[in-house]
């Protein structure tokens, strides 16, 4: 796994796989923008303007390769500033991606207080490979961002981190879903092996 650019965070790798991968990591939405143009990731905004209210379990968005749902055990609330959280402050949040497409995700992603405003604390931002980022949240932009070079990703799990923020829940104000067609991704395994090989050179 490789973490660009450098961010005060504990990222963690378990692979169970027979193909060989690297999960690039980001705490600059910038950075993980360029990275994804580099790797041929089509990226797509997502967001919460048009939800309002409580959702159980969740809300679905997006369509085709960047089709999504968002649950947590006892639902989702979108406030007035179009923020998603859960419902209950133990609960997880949990982005699903309905396409085999999927290689990248990044999002805003923190806490918020139950009258809205947002609280600091650590988060545990979990990816369907077993990735853990582990990593201090400050404001509503605070970002983190995922490519992966070879395995699809089909979810990411936004929870605290042990007991940092107290009485507050997980929220994401939007995010975004980067996909690559089938033949573009059999493309991006190859330049895995090929990177891979040099890495080992």
């Amino acid at each position: 796994m490789r973490t660009v650019p450098t961010c005060a965070a504990i990222c963690t790798l378990s692979l169970a796989a027979l193909a060989s991968a690297d999960i690039y990591v980001f705490d600059n939405a910038v950075a993980y923008q360029v990275f994804c143009n580099d790797m041929n990731v089509v990226t797509q905004t997502q967001n919460f303007t048009t939800f309002s209210g409580s959702y159980v379990p969740g809300l679905s968005g997006g369509s085709g390769d960047y089709a999504w749902t968002a649950t947590a055990a006892s639902g989702v609330f979108v406030d007035a500033l179009s923020n998603a959280r859960t419902q209950e402050t133990s609960d997880t949040l949990v982005f699903t991606f309905l396409s085999a497409n999927v290689y990248s995700v990044g999002g805003n992603f923190f806490n918020l207080k139950a009258d809205g405003t947002q609280k600091d604390g650590i988060m545990k931002i979990r990816l369907s490979d077993g990735t853990n980022f582990i990593r201090t949240v400050t404001n509503t932009t605070t970002f983190s961002g995922f490519v992966s070079d070879a395995l699809n990703i089909t979810s990411v799990e936004i929870s605290h981190a042990g007991s940092s923020a107290p009485n507050s829940f997980v929220a994401s104000n939007g995010f975004s879903i980067g996909a690559v067609p089938a033949p573009g991704a059999t493309a991006l395994i190859g330049l895995a092996g090929v990177l891979a090989r040099r890495r080992r050179a």
